[in-house]
């Protein structure tokens, strides 16, 4: 095989490659919502340190401070709630996590701790999306 065949190659796998993804874009978006779309339009235009403590402030289950980051926050659960990562996330949680304590078990007994604090983090951080309506309630309410 010559050097210019084998880049023609290389070039058709990388286009069927990117022209796959560009379908798998457009099928996501399909997907989503108006109310979604909407929310991600509001989500982006906010400012980058007030994204961040909403999201923040969700992720441990604490009250937001006003009835817009209420609303946003509960937007944002509701939006991490549909998504891939939180709806399979039993499927890749405990695999990952047995492999790490596995790995942990050869290396050292610290890591076993470590691997414990970020398993203990994720399962909060999870049941704290589930929360986020209730726990802003009063604000909204």
């Amino acid at each position: 095989m010559t050097t210019n065949t084998a880049l023609n190659v290389s070039n058709k796998k990388k286009f069927k490659r990117a022209e796959s993804e560009v379908v798998m874009a457009k099928k996501n978006a399909k997907a989503r919502s108006a109310e979604q779309l909407a929310f991600i339009d509001e989500w982006n235009s906010l400012d980058k340190m007030r994204r961040r403590q909403i999201r923040r402030l969700v992720r441990i289950g604490k009250e937001q401070e006003n009835v817009a980051d209420a609303k946003l926050a509960v937007q944002f659960a509701a939006y991490q709630r549909s998504r891939a990562w939180y709806s399979k996330f039993w499927l890749w949680f405990v695999p990952l996590v047995i492999a790490g304590f596995v790995a942990g078990l050869a290396l050292h007994p610290i890591v076993l701790g470590m691997i414990a604090g970020v398993a203990g983090n994720a399962i909060l951080v999870r049941r704290s999306f589930k929360r986020a309506d209730w726990v802003n309630e009063q604000l909204l309410g």
